[in-house]
Parts: C-alpha cells; sequence; structure tokens
C-alpha cells in the first residue's frame, strides 16, 4: 500500500508536468520543457492570417484615400491660381464673350467674378480695373485689388444690353433736372454740381456734369459720408446696343476727361466682329 504521502505526490500537477525537477520524468522526455518553449516562441513570432474580409475592408479605404487625394489635386490644379491670389487670376488669356449677342474679347485677369471667367454668353459681365493704367489684376497690384475699405484706385465695370432709350448725359435735360435742389456750384475741371432732391429717390446724391455742352458728360455721386464710401457711378451706350457702366472713387472725378476717355476706347477695342471670335 502506498501511503498518504506518495499518492499525494502522483496527483500534483507539477509533479505530471516535469517542473519539480524529477530526474526519472526527464530521462523518460528528455529536452521536452525546452522543446515546448522553443514551439511557442515559434508560434509567436509567426504572422497572423488576415481574413479576405479584412482584406476587403482595407482595400476600400485605400481606395478611398486615394480618390479623395486625386480631387485635392484636380482642385489644387484648376482652381490654385484663384485661390492663391484670394479669388482674383492674373492670367491674360483672351476670353470670347458674348453678351447682347455682341462679341468681346476680354482678358480674363480684368473679370471681376471667377464664375464669369470661361468664354460663353452671359447676361451681364462684371469687370475690375486698375486706375490710371486699366490694368487688370497682376502679382504687383495685389494690395490695391485687395483693399476692400476704399478701392480708390479700382473702376467697376458693367456691360449689359442695353435698356434705356438715353444714357446718363440724355437723361439730364429731361429726367434729372426736375429734381435739381438749390443753385448749381463750380466744381471740378468745368463740371458743375448740383444736388438731388430725396423727392426723386437720390439719398445724399449730388450730379455733376458739364452745363456748358449740349450732351454734357454726366455723374451721379454719393456724398461722403460716415457710413459711405464716396464714389460716382456713370452710365454710357457702347457698340450696337450694349450699356456700359462704370463706378469710380470720387477723387478721381477731376480727371473726368482721361477716365471717360480710357473707358470708351478699352470698349472698343473689346467689342470685335464675330468672324474674328468664337473660335471652334
Amino acid at each position: 500500500m502506498y501511503s498518504a504521502t506518495q499518492n499525494s505526490n502522483y496527483s500534483d500537477p507539477l509533479l505530471v508536468a516535469g517542473r519539480s525537477g524529477n530526474a526519472s520524468f526527464q530521462r523518460q522526455m528528455p529536452g521536452h520543457i525546452e522543446h515546448l518553449a522553443k514551439t511557442r516562441m515559434e508560434n509567436e513570432k509567426k504572422p497572423e492570417k488576415i481574413s479576405p474580409k479584412i482584406l476587403k475592408k482595407l482595400f476600400i479605404i485605400a481606395l478611398t484615400f486615394l480618390i479623395a487625394a486625386m480631387g485635392m489635386f484636380a482642385t489644387v490644379h484648376f482652381f490654385g491660381d484663384s485661390l492663391s491670389r484670394a479669388g482674383h487670376s492674373s492670367s491674360t488669356h483672351n476670353l470670347e464673350i458674348i453678351v447682347g449677342n455682341e462679341y468681346l474679347t476680354v482678358p480674363a485677369n480684368k473679370v471681376r467674378f471667377y464664375s464669369q471667367r470661361n468664354s460663353g454668353a452671359y447676361k451681364k459681365l462684371d469687370l475690375y480695373l486698375h486706375w490710371p493704367s486699366l490694368s487688370g489684376f497682376t502679382d504687383n497690384l495685389s494690395a490695391d485689388f485687395n483693399d476692400s475699405k476704399d478701392n480708390t484706385k479700382l473702376v467697376f465695370v458693367s456691360i449689359e444690353p442695353r435698356n434705356m432709350s438715353f444714357d446718363m448725359s440724355g437723361r439730364v435735360a429731361p429726367i434729372y433736372a426736375q429734381f435739381f435742389e438749390g443753385k448749381p456750384i463750380p466744381s471740378h475741371s468745368g463740371l458743375v454740381k448740383q444736388e438731388l432732391s430725396e423727392k426723386g429717390g437720390f439719398i445724399d446724391e449730388d450730379l455733376y456734369y458739364a452745363a456748358s455742352s449740349p450732351y454734357p458728360f454726366a455723374t451721379r455721386c454719393v456724398r461722403e459720408v460716415a457710413s459711405t464710401t464716396p464714389f460716382c457711378i456713370r452710365d454710357i451706350h457702347v457698340g450696337k446696343n450694349l450699356m456700359l457702366t462704370y463706378r469710380f472713387h470720387q477723387k478721381h472725378l477731376p480727371a473726368w476727361i482721361e477716365l471717360e476717355q480710357s473707358i470708351r476706347a478699352l470698349t472698343k477695342a473689346m467689342i470685335v466682329s464675330p468672324s474674328l471670335t468664337l473660335s471652334n
């Protein structure tokens, strides 16, 4: 019979596993513990297999990032010039524009809005020009084009189909004269200043015009008040059936002759024969 001590030796799992230093077990299974340890280490070093579902998800994620990167590249490629210049363009490429069935060629850097910097037909074309050069946007002039406070050195131009029988010069006698208040005051370079009545809807406005001319230069100017930048606006008939409106800072009013002549010459150069433009 075996003693209680002997029975407990055989029931001890450490002895059965050969981890108590039992010499007889080591003789029967030499190096067994070392073999188990080596096998475990090798298994830990083996890379785990990735299931097809996980591979598919990883592929979709990578493809999504690739498409996003391509989209960002396309955005930078097509809009980079405009974005880097705060919405302006320095391109002097001539656009082929149709307004009111008339054809114009206009450098892209003179077009004010990005949405109009493509050849095509528009109900109205908006331009901006640097005075006195009448240049479009360039990097050297960027400070003046980005001056959003007063825009003192810019002239803003709109070209659209003619919607009035008379331009501003032709409206002086039949329309504006009905709303004159007070006496005319001599002003800049042959012009007179005439206050306009609020009854006609002219709030803080004066009409400057060449009173001695039968068809006078005329421009309406907003007076300088706390909340308003003093600017002047004038519209003229150009081309066969177009009306051009230009707006400028009132400080340029003394140069009204040069301004008028420059705007008319620029417009005449932009309006071209249909046979000379709209390439296929």
